[in-house]
């Protein structure tokens, strides 16, 4: 932690200046957030993530979001659904979690609920967060989250590929 010297005029000493030594609050570390996923996308998200994040030596927050299963269903088959997909979001964040220490970066890793874009920015500016990683993938007849992410960030958005775009060029 670093000292600040701040000069200061007191009444009793009547123009002669006094210094006085403060401690500097320590400044807040912002995190990147990467949204990882179960597709193959996710892989290139992680990778990414754990490259910039030591680059940069700052803190990352791994994110699934994952919509909640229908209510219509009733108890035994939402809770045997629920079941399934927050074993899964533990197993993306888990494998996301044992790259960033096998690379030797802090990090964490969250599970949300709700629209995966909504939830991503939220976490981002509650965070406030240097940057997001999202993934990409080919996504036919619904609406892609890394686009969406993309247009509503406030701050800048890496956009990872699985393969490198190059790869297959010679």
């Amino acid at each position: 932690m670093a000292a600040l010297a701040t000069p200061s005029r007191t009444p009793a000493s009547a123009g002669a200046a006094e210094l006085r030594l403060t401690r500097a609050a320590p400044a807040k570390a912002t995190p990147i957030v990467a949204a990882v996923n179960d597709s193959s996308a996710s892989s290139g998200v992680v990778e990414t993530a754990v490259r910039l994040a030591a680059e940069l030596n700052l803190q990352l927050v791994f994110v699934y979001v994952r919509r909640g299963p229908p209510g219509f269903l009733g108890r035994p088959f939402f809770q045997r659904r629920l079941t399934a997909k927050m074993t899964r979001a533990r197993r993306a964040v888990d494998r996301a979690l044992s790259a960033a220490v096998h690379a030797g970066v802090d990090a964490e890793g969250e599970i949300l609920e709700g629209a995966p874009r909504k939830r991503i920015l939220q976490l981002a500016s509650d965070r406030d967060a240097r940057l997001i990683v999202v993934g990409s993938r080919r996504r036919r007849f619904s609406r892609s989250v890394s686009r969406g992410v993309l247009r509503a960030a406030e701050g800048p958005v890496v956009v990872a590929r699985s393969r490198p775009l190059l790869a297959d060029v010679r």
